[in-house]
């Protein structure tokens, strides 16, 4: 089963970086289904720093996930089996020197009889706006947005990103017919990228799957979206009269934007409306371009579980409308969590794998380079030559950067001030670095009970594993076994 994941602007892009995330964590297997999931960038910014930030958690993702092969046992394959593929970055600029309002639209050469196609352009749009240059995106301005994604509906004949697109969903309900692909589009409804974007590609999605030469496959399809409300905000600039993103224009936007999306038919079979009743505060203003990086906030992690939620629910017959929402002000615990047993088993099991890996595993294999024997777990894994080997030693490393980064956007989700409880990140997080002490094992988890990791660590074993068994993929795939061997 295939998932296209089509992540519109910034927003989409921290959503897609917690997907990475959860992906790991096995949120997206649910038995022996486990969805492959596309993803597609689009946004005119493509020096975005939340666009490199995703771009790493994939790269991430798939560097570990090519060293754990075949799941672990067949009723245990959560870590680390979903398939993250990388479909690139659109914009939807199709000319690289045409980075202007007019320029798209040829403002300057309506004259003579044609001139009062300007005067239209002139009401509709300040000088500023018409001359502002878009290469960091929109600028927070739905309006010039939604001007330039209007173009797409003339291109997509000749556009390639769209074409593909098309036919893998085509290539997909002919080779998977009981299992049908799923096309989820997620972005900001308070910027200027995803409020444009979102309605647009939504559309023309739709237009292209229900067109009778395609064999109006949008009734087979599933298609839905995910709508961010403002959930942050950032200083006033001085310049009152400059174009750019201005977060105490978001509430207004926001309500301008459903209204108008209540007026359309969206073709969706499900929609999600994410958001919180206060904005947390980013003290670095940007518009745009390499400086734009967002922390990654608890709300994008609950984008990702609207995304699991959406690929294991089935296509409705008629809309309905379900509400969530947290149980306390100020505190988000394990209660406030759909499907709460399974997420919170599968993300805590990727948490004590991660602390292990780093305080007990990498060093211990450290030593084992020139002492194996006095280094009880690894003999099972390795002989003498075998960890000495560059290949190992990459794919150790390899795992070792995933569990920093999870570890490290855990702990920044905890420590952002909305009122996180799940972990007890002291253990492992501090003002933006890792703490790692294996003393703190048992404390990972409030009311855990963890045991220490030797004892943890003395049960690895081969037993059961499926595929390679040995070296550091065996390793891994047995160590994420004893620790799921605990209820929680």
């Amino acid at each position: 089963m295939s998932v296209y994941v089509i992540a519109i602007g910034g927003t989409g892009t921290k959503i897609v970086e917690a997907v990475c995330h959860l992906a790991a964590a096995g949120i997206y297997t649910q038995g022996e289904r486990i969805p492959k999931i596309e993803i597609l960038f689009v946004d005119p910014d493509k020096g975005n720093g939340n666009l490199k930030e995703a771009d790493g958690a994939i790269a991430t993702y798939q560097n570990c996930t090519k060293n754990i092969d075949q799941g672990i046992n067949p009723t245990l394959n959560w870590w680390m089996q979903t398939k993250l593929e990388f479909l690139g970055l659109w914009t939807p600029f199709q000319k690289a020197d045409e980075f202007r309002l007019r320029d798209v639209f040829k403002y300057d050469n309506y004259n003579g009889n044609r001139e009062v196609i300007r005067h239209l352009f002139d009401v509709l749009y300040t000088e500023k706006e018409r001359d502002v240059l878009l290469k960091d995106g929109f600028l927070g301005r739905p309006a010039i947005g939604s001007a330039i994604m209007t173009q797409l509906r003339q291109n997509v004949a000749t556009n390639e990103s769209w074409k593909e697109l098309i036919g893998k969903i085509d290539s997909d309900l002919k080779t998977e017919a009981n299992n049908p692909p799923q096309v989820f589009l997620c972005g900001s409804i308070f910027g200027g990228t995803g409020a444009s974007g979102f309605p647009t590609l939504g559309r023309l999605i739709a237009k292209e799957l229900d067109n009778p030469e395609t064999g109006n496959l949008l009734r087979k399809v599933k298609l839905g979206g995910l709508l961010m409300l403002p959930y942050f905000r950032f200083p006033s600039k001085e310049d009152k009269e400059a174009v750019f993103a201005r977060s105490e224009e978001f509430i207004l936007k926001t309500e301008a934007a459903l209204r108008y999306y209540g007026t359309q038919d969206l073709k969706f079979d499900t929609i999600y409306l994410l958001g919180m009743p206060t904005m947390t505060n980013v003290e670095k203003f940007s518009k745009g371009g390499s400086d734009q990086r967002n922390d990654p906030h608890v709300l994008e992690l609950y984008a990702g579980l609207a995304l699991r939620d959406f690929i294991f629910t089935s296509k409705p017959n008629e809309r309905q409308v379900i509400l969530l929402s947290r149980n306390k002000d100020n505190e988000i615990s394990w209660e406030d969590v759909p499907d709460k047993d399974e997420v919170r088993r599968k993300l805590t099991n990727a948490v004590r794998f991660a602390y292990i890996w780093l305080s007990r595993i990498v060093p211990g294999l450290e030593h084992a380079k020139t002492k194996l024997d006095e280094v009880y777990f690894a003999p099972e894994f390795y002989d003498q030559e075998s960890i000495k080997k560059s290949g190992e030693w990459d794919r150790i490393n390899e795992i070792k950067v995933w569990c920093e980064a999870y570890l490290k956007w855990l702990g920044i989700l905890h420590a952002n001030g909305i009122g996180l409880r799940w972990f007890n990140v002291t253990a492992f997080y501090n003002q933006g670095n890792l703490i790692i002490d294996r003393s703190n094992f048992p404390d990972l988890v409030e009311k855990g009970l963890d045991k220490e990791i030797n004892i943890r660590i003395k049960k690895l074993n081969k037993k059961d594993l499926q595929g390679i068994d040995n070296g550091t993929t065996g390793l891994a795939k047995a160590l994420y076994k004893v620790l799921s061997e605990k209820s929680i």
